[in-house]
């Protein structure tokens, strides 16, 4: 069950348009709204726990602002990012399916606010709603694919290598580009680059280093520029 919403007061204006690709932004505006009127918006402070692995609700929350991060818990006790989700995303969208324990973290990275529903409601929207029932089944596949893509690209490729991807896929997702430069206000630590990239925090901390030192990348506290995005590009393939 989505756990410590903070006190902030929930805004009464319409959500922001959600970003591109993301669930809401593949229904229409009249799908958006009939889908939205049927939960309660909640808000969530920075790093407060929407979702906990394991917990058994069917509730479905849908990212309306802010960004979040999924994770699980390794054998070895670490934590590893599976994912970053936007504006518009669907979140416990598995346990709801399959009726399982939660089987992610979620958690927010900066103030998020997000649209409870509640289990039962979705179902019976989605039975009556079949083109939103497609929609939520074209989001699940893709994120099949893009899990499958990363388990073998951790296997195939070094610390360097799966690094130089996370920053292109920032870079595509959050990045400013200007004269073939792209900056990034990166909603991560280093620690949580780290859990994204599958590596220690000294080998990302070494490979950061090598990128400066080739001149790929400038880094300050949560700002990344990448400085040649092509050789970057090249280094994740």
């Amino acid at each position: 069950m989505p756990a410590g919403p903070s006190e902030m007061p929930v805004s009464s204006e319409p959500p922001p348009t959600p970003v591109p690709g993301t669930f809401l932004a593949m229904l229409d505006e009249r799908e958006r709204d009939a889908l939205l009127a049927l939960g309660r918006r909640r808000r969530f402070g920075a790093r407060t726990v929407l979702i906990f692995e394991d917990d058994s609700d069917e509730q479905v929350l849908i990212l309306l602002s802010g960004r979040v991060k999924v994770t699980q818990d390794s054998h070895g006790g670490r934590e590893i990012i599976l994912s970053i989700r936007d504006p518009g995303d669907i979140l416990g969208e598995l346990g709801f399916i399959d009726r399982r324990p939660r089987a992610a973290t979620v958690s927010a990275l900066e103030d998020v606010e997000a649209m409870a529903v509640a289990g039962r409601l979705f179902r019976e929207h989605l039975e009556s709603t079949p083109r939103v029932a497609v929609v939520l089944l074209e989001t699940v596949a893709r994120r099949f694919r893009d899990a499958t893509a990363r388990r073998s690209e951790r296997v195939a490729s070094d610390t360097m290598g799966r690094l130089a991807a996370r920053m292109v896929e920032l870079g595509e997702r959050y990045g400013t580009p200007s004269d073939g430069v792209i900056a990034i206000d990166s909603p991560l630590s280093q620690d949580e680059l780290a859990q994204w990239t599958g590596a220690s925090r000294a080998g990302v901390a070494q490979a950061l280093q090598a990128m400066r030192e080739l001149g790929w990348i400038q880094t300050t506290r949560r700002r990344l520029t990448l400085v040649k995005p092509d050789a970057l590009r090249a280094r994740a393939s």
